[in-house]
């Protein structure tokens, strides 16, 4: 039970990242006999009766479901780790550096299935056809440079550089609601949660708001 108590936190993360994956697995097939075929291929997504009516379309594309599944998951999981220290500030939660690493590598791999799906589809050099596509192939790379120094092991070999790479995240948030903005996707709650964020990390407000949170408690 205290082993439970102790890392329920990234537990909870890895069953959160798990279920949107279910979706792709049902569309998903996989070639194991013939080489000449793509090892990996998607099924048609149908969409919802409104959906349907509104694009005009029955169907999309697995492959594009899956890449929009997999972005849209990846900017949650990285707003997510980005908003762990104003909820502390506001509310004093605390979250343990395993649960932490747990939403930061959880974002990289969601950015690295969202690029692989995406170069699958359309190919490497359609990713510098279009500012949009360039911004979202930035972030990824500042993501995955995020993820793959997410251990305790990097922070000793990178000391204090290690932080100031894991600031990139907010390089990599601003890059990623860009992308999503010429995208033309929905992007407004985004820009809001990102914007609260930074409002209360801003050093004035954040020494108010500690203080009324501790003369509340």
């Amino acid at each position: 039970m205290n082993w439970l108590k102790k890392n329920r936190g990234w537990i909870l993360v890895c069953i959160i990242a798990f279920v949107p994956l279910l979706s792709l697995y049902e569309l998903a097939n996989f070639n194991f006999e013939n080489n000449n075929y793509d090892f990996l291929i998607f099924d048609d997504y149908e969409l919802s009766p409104e959906l349907a009516e509104k694009m005009d379309v029955d169907a999309i594309p697995g492959i594009k479901y899956a890449i929009h599944t997999t972005g849209k998951w990846g900017i949650r999981f990285l707003i997510a780790i980005l908003m762990c220290t104003p909820v502390r500030i506001l509310f004093g939660w605390t979250s343990n550096l395993r649960t932490r690493q747990a939403i930061g590598i959880t974002t990289g791999v969601y950015a690295l299935l969202h690029f692989s799906f995406f170069i699958k589809y359309e190919g490497f050099l359609a990713i510098f056809s279009e500012v949009k596509l360039v911004t979202g192939f930035l972030a990824g790379i500042i993501v995955f440079a995020l993820m793959i120094t997410s251990n305790k092991r990097s922070m000793k070999l990178l000391k204090k550089a290690w932080k100031k790479l894991h600031k990139l995240a907010y390089v990599a948030a601003g890059l990623v609601v860009l992308h999503v903005i010429l995208l033309e996707e929905d992007w407004l709650v985004y820009v809001c949660l990102l914007g609260l964020g930074f409002i209360i990390r801003y050093k004035p407000i954040r020494s108010r708001l500690e203080e009324l949170r501790m003369k509340k408690n």
